[in-house]
């Protein structure tokens, strides 16, 4: 599965990719953060701005991966697609709703509301991913491109 193109869902796989969604984000934040770091001490940005700078670069990390490729480096390394509930590819549209929405979820720390949310819903969604009607599956075997 290329990183740069836009895989096929499995769909129905929703309910056994909740720890996948985990380190997937785990693997997003890691990777953003170096990069703000980056760039952070490349300008010698005091220590807030730099946060501020690492989140909003997460934001639009969010929103530009998965609106042109349904899934960021993380969902990548661990084969997860953002598609909506019928199984069409997460657009801009989309992914700027679930992307806004992430400032919610994360409340009140450690996305203890997204997770909350992901729990109780049927179709393991976040609360992005409700407003968005999106899922989290699996993505198909390697080969298979949307």
């Amino acid at each position: 599965m290329e990183l740069f193109e836009r895989p096929k869902p499995q769909m129905g796989t929703q309910d056994d990719v909740v720890l996948r969604r985990v380190g997937a984000f785990v693997v997003d934040a890691i990777l953003v953060a170096i990069v703000g770091g980056l760039v952070a001490g490349a300008f010698s940005l005091p220590p807030e701005l730099g946060g501020s700078l690492t989140g909003l670069l997460l934001l639009l990390y969010f929103f530009v991966f998965e609106g042109t490729y349904g899934k960021t480096v993380g969902k990548h390394v661990f084969e997860l697609v953002v598609v909506t509930e019928r199984g069409d590819p997460c657009d801009y549209t989309d992914a700027g709703i679930r992307t806004v929405l992430r400032i919610v979820d994360v409340l009140p720390v450690f996305y203890i509301v997204g997770l909350v949310a992901i729990y109780l819903t049927d179709d393991k969604q976040r609360l992005g991913d409700l407003a968005a009607d999106t899922v989290v599956v699996r993505a198909a075997d390697r080969g298979e491109r949307l």
